[in-house]
């Protein structure tokens, strides 16, 4: 159209959307509608928005001319005169650039959603802006920019699907088995991928968005988490610290949602608003999945937040729940996992935490070094990580809890966990009663003997005399460990003091615990006579029996076996 004709056209729009007797033939084809539902709703503008809010109920002829008139909302917003006005002070403070644009496409509504928190939004316009995004969910068209990004893509991959949500779903499940398979050519265009996750994070803000997650939670919204505001995905927060409260189906959709934000961090709303200006600061060069990763590794600096720490550590506790929502864990031990802990595998649902039974697992293998190097050393990080912080062991907690009230209730309080708690559990060892947390504290202890690195207190105590003794020892497998033992005993070696007693209190706890909990097999028996501060006493003793026994046979045999020389000549 022309430049005016275009503003007269504009102008009629905005009359009709205010009221709808002033457009002909919406009143004719949803007079029936109206009187249904919408009787009571008399004020300017709240027709309109009545009949929107009840699009899927309508007759097919007044659902036509309402979901054409919410397109062409979609469109340019400032046909909506109400919500424009109500969005004023939030437009000018941050969308003024594009509210002056002669053509809107769109961008005016997506600037006012990314701005819905700012400090200059109202109630009205949040309302507003609210009400336009449940209304785009009933159909993708409803979504301007979303719907000329993905026409095409639509079309070819998610025919006879309408739904806004469903289309989201279809395309990004696309995207995602596509990146997953490595495929040379993705299937979704670029444009569209671009605009995906605009809509993927739009969803995550608000539970209401995403229906499928919303319906199944709506009676544990209101019996877990009644006084909790939907937007900033505050409500999403809420229902994951109350996961094991949760019913079945709602505790499956959020594990399902937690998958795929543990697998693309960006879409984790909490995670990104939380941890905005760290992002900036640690992982501006870190790819979008690996966002976590990098926050993980950047998290004890003193540069870091306190709230994002607090957020990347409640992170680290769910993802330790379960090794299918640790993508990196998952791709390093793909194969070891199977191999050794199958019979963990055989007994899990498809949609519940193991309560890091797998990671408990694999721990034991680690300390008995039978695990795949790749796995190893995702192992090893989330062993170094849980043993300074007792929450991250999901087994530790479930049955030591009563224990650390008991025994450590002081170094739990500590607002900053440094391990103490669990040196606290490894020193009272002695006096725990319950043995299901004996027996992981005794984990614990044959974890820290096959990697000093492990062990947080007596690698800050012995860090020192590492560096003068075993520098040229590599590390991993007991081997930097053994070397410390082999300097405590060699009586021309002085270690640092705090370093001898920590040493000698692990040697104490290691003999206790082998009483204890004897070797449950060879490798076990191996890893305790290579890790022994006795170990060269231990080999040398065992190479003098096979000699031994090998002399003893050799003799025996010319003795029992004698052949006479009639036979040796034959």
């Amino acid at each position: 159209l022309s430049r005016d004709c275009k503003v007269e056209v504009q102008r009629i729009l905005h009359q009709r959307a205010l009221d709808v007797k002033l457009d002909p033939e919406l009143q004719k084809r949803c007079m029936t509608d109206l009187g249904k539902w919408c009787s009571e709703k008399t004020d300017t503008g709240q027709e309109l928005e009545c009949l929107q809010d009840h699009l899927e109920d309508l007759v097919s002829n007044c659902r036509e001319v309402v979901g054409n008139l919410t397109e062409l909302e979609s469109e340019d917003i400032q046909i909506d005169a109400l919500l424009i006005r109500a969005c004023e002070p939030v437009i000018q403070a941050h969308c003024h650039d594009v509210a002056d644009n002669q053509v809107d496409t769109g961008d005016l509504m997506e600037c006012l959603v990314q701005n819905k928190h700012q400090k200059e939004m109202n109630d009205k316009c949040a309302v507003g802006v609210t009400h336009f995004q449940l209304i785009q969910m009933k159909d993708f068209r409803f979504s301007y920019k979303f719907k000329m990004a993905c026409k095409e893509d639509v079309l070819r991959l998610c025919p006879n699907i309408k739904k806004k949500v469903d289309v989201v779903i279809c395309l990004s499940t696309t995207v995602r088995n596509d990146t997953l398979q490595e495929v040379r050519e993705q299937r979704v265009s670029l444009k569209c991928r671009k605009q995906l996750r605009v809509e993927e994070l739009e969803m995550s803000e608000d539970i209401r968005l995403e229906p499928e997650l919303y319906e199944p939670c709506k009676s544990d919204i209101s019996r877990l988490c009644p006084n909790v505001a939907f937007g900033n995905a505050q409500m999403i927060e809420c229902l994951k610290e109350q996961k094991k409260q949760l019913s079945q189906r709602c505790h499956q959709r959020i594990f399902k949602l937690q998958e795929v934000e543990m697998s693309d961090p960006e879409l984790d709303y909490q995670l990104m608003r939380v941890c905005k200006q760290m992002i900036k600061r640690f992982c501006t060069e870190a790819d979008a999945r690996n966002v976590l990763q990098c926050l993980k590794q950047n998290k004890n600096s003193e540069l870091m937040d306190p709230k994002c720490k607090q957020m990347i550590t409640k992170r680290q506790i769910t993802q330790n729940t379960d090794y299918r929502l640790n993508p990196v864990l998952r791709k390093a031990c793909r194969a070891d996992i199977p191999k050794f802990c199958q019979s963990i595998l055989n007994k899990a649902s498809e949609d519940s935490e193991l309560e890091g039974q797998i990671i408990a697992c694999l721990k034991l293998k680690y300390a008995d070094q039978r695990l795949s190097p790749d796995c190893e050393d995702q192992i090893r990080v989330i062993l170094q990580e849980s043993a300074l912080d007792y929450r991250l062991d999901p087994q530790l907690q479930m049955h030591c809890s009563d224990e650390i009230s008991r025994l450590c209730a002081e170094e739990a309080a500590a607002q900053e966990q440094t391990g103490q708690v669990e040196e606290c559990l490894k020193g009272n060892l002695l006096k725990i009663k319950l043995e299901a947390c004996k027996k992981e504290v005794l984990n614990m202890l044959k974890e820290s003997k096959a990697d000093i690195f492990v062990d947080p207190v007596l690698h800050t105590a012995c860090a020192l005399d590492l560096k003068h003794h075993c520098a040229a020892i590599t590390p991993g497998r007991g081997r930097q460990m053994s070397c410390l033992m082999e300097a405590l005993q060699d009586k021309r070696i002085r270690l640092q003091p705090e370093c001898k007693k920590r040493l000698q209190d692990r040697i104490d706890m290691w003999g206790y615990a082998a009483k204890v909990a004897p070797a449950e097999g060879f490798s076990d028996l191996a890893v305790q006579v290579m890790t022994s501060p006795s170990k060269n006493y231990i080999l040398v003793m065992i190479a003098l029996s096979v000699c031994v026994l090998f002399l003893v046979g050799l003799l025996c045999g010319r003795i029992t076996k004698r052949v006479t020389r009639d036979m040796k000549d034959r």
